[in-house]
């Protein structure tokens, strides 16, 4: 099986790669030199059975005008490009699965692929523009749209930087800390790409988090429990508000998404309760 990766240089991307190439896929990563040339994008989607659309500037750091563009256009033109140049081939890959994220929902409330209660922050818009998108494939290629959690893997990501102040007493909760916390374990986002790839009746909007619905608080707690180090603080959110702008949705805020999808079609988790996750990344 061949598969094409858009963003494969990336900390998801990095893993996706090495993961199908160990299992014996031909993987080929789009670099952005092949997405800015419509002839060479078409040459290396040509006879391609799948391909991952993971391309998109980080959502970390602080969000001014330029960067907010940076971030929105960065998914919403590579999966246009992927979408047009897919489109255009007479013998189209089967499978185009598109990353968004869960930010897209309301952060109150459990969501599952059927929610219709979305946000409509920055990060919500950016993931409707996104999956606007990847809407526009033709209906002769399978699409999934995978709506990721707070992805766990002990060599970058999130984790390392929830992790290390704990590791140096100073562990803490952010604003309310009621807010939901989806995540899924690196190893789970693997096997759950395999799986719907081998899985042909699963389309649409999925999403690739824990079935564990989990608050930042609990996480937080969680995380303390693990490493044995205590979690004495509370940062409040007008201080975050401060230090972070407008990014600070990102720790003030967030969803609580449960994977019925892959649940109903038979996927198994190797890491779904939150305190196994942590201790094989920590």
């Amino acid at each position: 099986m061949k598969i094409a990766i858009s963003g494969s240089s990336g900390f998801i991307g990095k893993h996706i790669l090495s993961f199908f190439r160990n299992k014996g896929y031909e993987v080929i990563p789009l670099t952005r030199a092949v997405l800015a040339s419509p002839v060479m994008l078409s040459n290396s989607l040509a006879m391609c059975d799948v391909v991952v659309n993971l391309a998109g500037a980080s959502i970390n750091g602080r969000w001014t005008k330029a960067y907010k563009r940076e971030i929105m256009n960065s998914r919403v033109d590579t999966t246009r490009q992927l979408v047009t140049a897919i489109n255009n081939l007479d013998n189209a890959p089967s499978l185009f699965i598109s990353v968004s994220a869960v930010g897209i929902y309301a952060s109150n409330g459990i969501h599952n692929e059927s929610s219709q209660s979305l946000s409509t922050d920055f990060l919500a818009q950016v993931c409707k523009a996104w999956e606007n998108e990847a809407s526009q494939l033709k209906p002769s290629t399978r699409l999934v749209i995978a709506r990721l959690g707070v992805v766990l893997g002990a060599d970058g990501g999130a984790a390392p930087i929830i992790l290390t102040p704990f590791r140096f007493y100073l562990g803490s909760t952010f604003g309310s800390g009621e807010q939901g916390f989806s995540w899924i374990h690196m190893e789970d986002l693997l096997h759950a790409f395999e799986f719907i790839i081998d899985n042909s009746s699963i389309c649409g909007i999925v999403n690739l988090t824990s079935p564990e619905i989990t608050t930042n608080k609990q996480f937080c707690k969680t995380v303390a429990q693990v490493l044995r180090k205590p979690c004495w603080f509370s940062i409040p959110s007008f201080v975050l508000k401060l230090l972070l702008g407008e990014s600070h949705i990102l720790i003030t805020k967030g969803q609580q998404a449960f994977p019925e999808v892959l649940l109903n079609n038979g996927y198994i988790f190797s890491y779904s309760k939150l305190s196994d996750a942590i201790k094989s990344i920590k």
